[in-house]
């Protein structure tokens, strides 16, 4: 590829057409998203994939499909994909099921990498935690059932329903220890645990990646800190650029909005 960091914003957008795929689980995080880009001003189609009602599909690839039924077909106009921190495995399959033959679309990450088991363990604990907080539940008492690693790959739908069952029973726990009306806890829990399911079944389907190759270019735009992949599995090259900043204003950053639109428009001057 050309020098990523050249360009100005303007020149690069001007004219741009075609679609980007955006796979970026947003939730309440506090780091900018990648809506943060506003990629629509410059005259792109900009389809988020990840919103209600999510999938609880778990594999990736499962998960994409899911995704792709329920915003595709796609008519071969997409210029990148584009994917933050852990939802990268389902970028890739993204990438992946709308590439060509001979030509695949750039896949974007925003400080990628991949979902692990112990991520889906501290993610399931901080479910936890924070509805026990909400039912004034003492930390002694906000701890869930325990996950058995193995499980996420081996009986990944045993381990979803356990997670689920185990927030569920936060709310049990209030209603035996508190003069609580057993009725509204558990209508709440029941919405709170909902909530977090849908974003562990994305971690779960991430972590159970099958890495698909797609013949195309990945780029890796990672704050400073971030630690990554020289060599992006199953992409066709690599290229990582480190932007001296911090994971929570990466895409708020000034330089990132003209990296991505020069490959945008790269990609526009190969049609």
């Amino acid at each position: 590829m050309d020098d990523l960091r050249s360009g100005d914003v303007n020149e690069v957008g001007s004219g741009a057409t075609g679609t980007v795929l955006v796979c970026d689980y947003v939730g309440r995080r506090t780091e900018a998203p990648i809506s943060s880009l506003g990629l629509e001003a410059y005259g792109f189609t900009v389809q988020y994939l990840l919103s209600p009602p999510y999938p609880r599909e778990l594999t990736a690839a499962a998960y994409t499909d899911a995704l792709l039924h329920r915003h595709g077909p796609f008519d071969g106009d997409v210029r990148a994909v584009l994917a933050y921190c852990m939802a990268a495995p389902i970028g890739q399959e993204v990438a992946a099921a709308v590439s060509s033959a001979d030509s695949g679309v750039p896949l974007v990450l925003f400080d990628g990498e991949p979902a692990t088991a112990s991520s889906v363990q501290q993610q399931y604990l901080l479910a936890a935690d924070k509805i026990g907080e909400l039912l004034s539940l003492g930390h002694a008492d906000r701890a869930p059932s325990a996950l058995k690693p193995a499980m996420l790959s081996e009986r990944p739908q045993e381990a979803l329903r356990h997670i689920h069952e185990g927030l569920l029973d936060l709310g049990d726990r209030a209603i035996r220890l508190g003069d609580l009306d057993a009725q509204v806890v558990r209508v709440e829990v029941d919405m709170l645990a909902s909530y977090y399911v849908d974003w562990l079944s994305h971690l779960i389907a991430a972590y159970n990646a099958s890495w698909s190759p797609w013949h195309g270019p990945a780029v890796q735009i990672v704050s400073r800190e971030h630690t990554c992949a020289d060599e992006w599995p199953g992409a066709s090259s690599t290229d990582v650029i480190r932007v001296p900043t911090t994971r929570q204003e990466l895409l708020r950053h000034p330089d990132v909005a003209p990296i991505v639109l020069s490959i945008l428009n790269e990609e526009r001057s190969r049609v």
